[in-house]
């Protein structure tokens, strides 16, 4: 069977390389940075304003792959009405973007260890590890659920995903490790199981299946998770489990380890990590492809990225501050706007600070590595 996903390496330095993917019809340039958007969305933002020069400007490429959470959206508003709505890029207008869906299992797993009601989450998660997949309660409503590896599949064609995520366990990150090997060698034997059943599905389902590395932050752990995973690697590979609560230089131990490891020839996604430090680490280990909700979080914090480091625009000195947020972007808050305003707009908890501070974060950080591309290029 041809691959669906298409991947070639445009220039390449030590570990780190700039490629490019072709993928139902939309071609993007890596290393790349994906938003978030958990739940069909990304938190208070216009999609659109991802591929607008006005809004994100002139100096980077149109945002083309972002994100969404089969656990949050298979929970509400359901997978079949989204099947019906004829998947996620009818359901959120993303018709000319690529989406990529997590397996659900880190949130099954992080929900369950931070188990405790809230406003957003009324409910506590109770859960149950079995080989078959894991039972879990609603946050929602505590109603009863089954994740499997192959209802994951089912659930991510249903969504119409380009890039599906395997179910995986995450171990966290101070977990002893005969724990951590044994969580890891039930993601072994779940990640076969969902490669299995994707081949009968593969020519009719629009997207394709990434593997996720896990081993925790111990080494040999980590080669054992690769060496079993890389054959199943078809279209691409990730490294999970990592930025979980342990330390960044832990982080960068794993990351530095086991990045150079994963096939040459496929794409390699670090989940969940997304700071400006993240990614210049990453890429120069040969990561392609970054996540993090960070960005926005931040951003709805008023919180913003610079090469000055992160600014928390809340502070009493920029009240009357009326220079621009950072001098060297040129994305729509940058651009229209000044630290005063959006000094207004957060203390007096107006949306609207949030969700342009957010938009910075997400331009900024693809800033960064439309720079390194073409630094890489230009080599």
């Amino acid at each position: 069977m041809d691959h669906k996903l298409q991947f070639k390496i445009l220039k390449q330095r030590g570990n780190a390389r700039v490629g490019e993917i072709t993928l139902n019809g939309v071609t993007l340039q890596t290393p790349i940075f994906m938003p978030v958007g958990t739940k069909a969305t990304i938190k208070g933002m216009i999609l659109d304003l991802l591929r607008d020069p006005h809004y994100i400007g002139k100096n980077i490429e149109p945002i083309k792959l972002i994100l969404a959470n089969t656990f949050h959206l298979y929970l509400h508003p359901g997978s079949q009405l989204i099947k019906e709505a004829g998947g996620l890029h009818q359901f959120e207008n993303r018709k000319d973007g690529l989406i990529l869906t997590d397996s659900g299992g880190f949130q099954v797993f992080s929900l369950w260890l931070n188990n405790k009601g809230d406003g957003n989450f009324p409910h506590k998660v109770k859960l149950k590890l079995t080989e078959d997949g894991v039972k879990f309660s609603s946050p929602y409503d505590g109603s009863k659920h089954f994740f499997s590896p192959e209802n994951v599949v089912d659930t991510q064609i249903e969504f119409w995903s380009d890039i599906m995520m395997v179910l995986d366990v995450c171990s966290p990150w101070n977990e002893e490790k005969k724990r951590v090997e044994r969580q890891m060698h039930m993601t072994h034997r779940w990640a076969k199981r969902a490669y299995d059943y994707f081949q009968e599905k593969y020519e009719q389902a629009r997207g394709v299946l990434f593997p996720i590395v896990q081993g925790g932050s111990f080494l040999d752990l980590r080669q054992q998770s690769i060496d079993f995973l890389s054959p199943l690697a078809r279209d691409g590979i990730a490294i999970g489990g990592v930025s979980v609560g342990e330390e960044k230089e832990k982080v960068q131990e794993v990351v530095a380890y086991t990045a150079p490891k994963l096939p040459q020839d496929k794409p390699r996604y670090l989940m969940g990590v997304g700071t400006p430090e993240d990614l210049l680490f990453g890429i120069e280990q040969g990561v392609d492809m970054f996540d993090c909700v960070s960005a926005t979080r931040l951003g709805r914090h008023g919180i913003i990225f610079s090469d000055e480091g992160n600014i928390k625009i809340t502070n009493a000195r920029f009240a009357k501050d009326f220079t621009p947020l950072t001098s060297n972007c040129d994305c729509y808050a940058c651009r229209c706007f000044t630290k005063a305003y959006f000094h207004h707009l957060l203390r007096e908890k107006e949306t609207l600070g949030g969700i342009l501070l957010g938009l910075h974060n997400i331009v900024y950080l693809n800033r960064i590595l439309e720079d390194w591309k073409k630094k890489m290029l230009a080599e």
